[in-house]
């Protein structure tokens, strides 16, 4: 690519070369002469306003925003240039000044600044900016700089000059803007070419935009020179510069893309080294339309202390030149205000998402670790009541080998629904967890005997059909209940736990979707099942007896004895 752009070079300044040594040398007559100095400009131009455009909405990031700003600049300049051309080889008359051909010329610096800010990369706070905001703001950036720079200029010689002469000195006025702001373009990408970061990026597309830009100032200093000097024409030399610089700004859009780094160590390495730099380059970019400013403005105040008084014409352009910036300012705070927000909206959901499940949105195990760390150190401090279920649904796993992991994840939101439901038509609130898999956990603040009734809901909800493709599947629920308070000595989440599956592993061995509890003496007791109907649900407080079909285990829970498979055990909580 690098040797295809050279060729493209040479081939087109040797071009520039021909046109040049024919409109100069005299070898057709003057009016061919001039009518193909003034077609070459235009061809210029238009050909660099078309690969900016065309190159632009091929690219991506800065590459896009300066070709397009770019572009913008050259369909400007190529309209003055059409004016003039008009007046010079069609009409065969001198051109007006001011004319509509200044204004082309002079909106060229405006579009052109904002593309050369454009190179400087957005950091990453600034990324997620909208792409309207970024061309907003960037315009404004331009008018500000050419704004400032055009006080700053008739503040100090061409108002001065303005008021010398009014027959001359408007014109003259306006051919010294010509190479005035084209300077302040070349300074701006002497400037971006001295930062590393942006050479290394840009160096091809840098060094033949620098070298239009020139081209462009030399020839605007050689018309401001000549109408200084009281020329009636311009040599067709001079124009020189406004055939070539076209050219080279359209071979600088041309230039190949920038390509980052594809090995992940180059590009971290890039990565790191771009965000030490960002800030640097985001205040730069920032502050220099807000520094020429305090300069016009030291300017204006200089101006009023020596002589009592200052130009209107520099007051109005300093009262719209603040106007611009305050637009800016006023459009940078509402986005800043809706990155905050967005940035607020991300947090939350992240916080969302560390805590919640992603399929039921029930809280995951982490969160539920938190819930119950804190529930165990009210008890164990203010003496606060609590119930801990474990729920675990029964042979869930028939239902994703027989109609697929997506019928299971729609059955586990149902389920999970439901098991929420139950909880909050209970009463007494609490804590909803999906603790892995098909197991779920429960954490009610209050007694036993809440606890039990909740668990006996949350059976009888999950056991009610579904419609699951077509099929009308019934699940079943074993549970598990433990008090908080059934261990003589400081309870801790681990011993719970344990202590939960245990019964809940009873359940599953009593004949499933059916509920056990350790009673207040540590005993495990039958609460409910569904192969049992009959089987009564009752806590009589202090009696600690059963009743009917409610059936004793026995087991202590500081017991190893009767402790079930290793393998169901779960594992102390673990904080992610």
């Amino acid at each position: 690519m690098a040797t295809s752009l050279s060729r493209r070079t040479i081939a087109s300044l040797s071009a520039v070369v021909v046109v040049v040594a024919v409109i100069t040398l005299g070898v057709v007559p003057k009016a061919f002469a001039v009518a193909l100095d003034d077609f070459a400009q235009l061809a210029g131009g238009v050909a660099a306003t078309a690969t900016c455009w065309y190159t632009g909405r091929r690219r991506t990031g800065a590459e896009r925003r300066w070709r397009v700003f770019m572009a913008a600049g050259m369909a400007s300049w190529s309209g003055g240039i059409l004016f003039w051309g008009l007046y010079r080889s069609v009409l065969h008359i001198p051109l007006p000044s001011p004319s509509f051909a200044d204004i082309g010329f002079f909106l060229f610096p405006v579009f052109a600044v904002p593309a050369l800010l454009s190179v400087v990369i957005r950091p990453v706070r600034r990324s997620r900016l909208s792409s309207t905001h970024a061309w907003i703001t960037s315009l404004l950036d331009g008018m500000v700089v050419v704004g400032s720079l055009f006080v700053l200029s008739w503040a100090t010689v061409l108002g001065q000059v303005a008021r010398s002469d009014e027959s001359d000195s408007l014109k003259f006025m306006l051919a010294l803007m010509y190479p005035v702001t084209d300077l302040v373009l070349v300074i701006m990408v002497g400037l971006l070419a001295v930062v590393p970061r942006i050479l290394r990026r840009y160096r091809m597309q840098l060094v033949l935009l620098a070298a239009g830009l020139v081209a462009l100032s030399v020839s605007d200093s050689l018309y401001a020179y000549l109408v200084a000097a009281g020329a009636e024409e311009m040599p067709l030399i001079a124009d020189a510069g406004f055939i070539a610089g076209p050219i080279l700004i359209a071979l600088a859009a041309s230039a190949p893309s920038v390509h980052r780094p594809t090995n992940d160590a180059r590009a971290a390495s890039g990565t790191t080294r771009a965000l030490r730099g960002w800030s640097a380059s985001d205040r730069s970019q920032l502050l220099v339309p807000y520094a020429l400013m305090a300069v016009i403005g030291v300017a204006v105040a200089a101006q009023w202390i020596a002589s009592g008084s200052v130009d209107p014409v520099v007051l109005v352009l300093f009262f719209t030149v603040v106007v611009l910036s305050l637009i800016r300012q006023v459009l940078t705070l509402l986005q800043n205000d809706a990155l905050l927000r967005e940035l607020s909206a991300a947090q939350s959901e992240l916080s969302y998402r560390a805590h919640h499940d992603g399929l039921t949105g029930l809280l995951n195990r982490s969160a539920f670790d938190e819930h119950l760390g804190n529930a165990i150190d009210r008890h164990n401090r203010l003496g606060e009541i609590g119930v801990l279920l474990l729920v675990d649904l029964d042979d869930f796993k028939a239902i994703n080998d027989r109609l697929g992991h997506g019928a299971g994840d729609r059955s586990l939101k149902t389920l999970s629904r439901r098991l929420t439901e139950s909880v909050t038509d209970g009463g007494n609130g609490g804590i909803v967890a999906r603790f892995g898999g098909d197991e779920f956990t429960v954490l009610i603040p209050a007694g036993i005997d809440a606890g039990c009734r909740t668990a006996r809901a949350i059976v009888d909800a999950l056991r009610l059909p579904q419609d699951i493709e077509g099929h009308n599947v019934s699940i079943g629920a074993s549970v598990g209940v433990v008090e908080l308070d059934v261990f003589e000595k400081a309870v801790t989440a681990d011993t719970l736990l344990r202590n939960a599956d245990r019964a809940m592993y009873e359940a599953k061995k009593n004949g499933k979707a059916g509920v056990f509890a350790y009673d207040s003496d540590g005993s495990l007791r039958l609460v409910y099942n569904l192969g049992e109907r009959s089987a009564p649900f009752a806590w009589w407080g202090d009696e600690r007896t059963g009743h009917g079909h409610q059936s004793k285990r026995g087991i202590n829970p500081n017991m190893v004895a009767g402790e079930p498979d290793p393998a169901r055990l779960i594992a102390p909580p673990t904080r992610t």
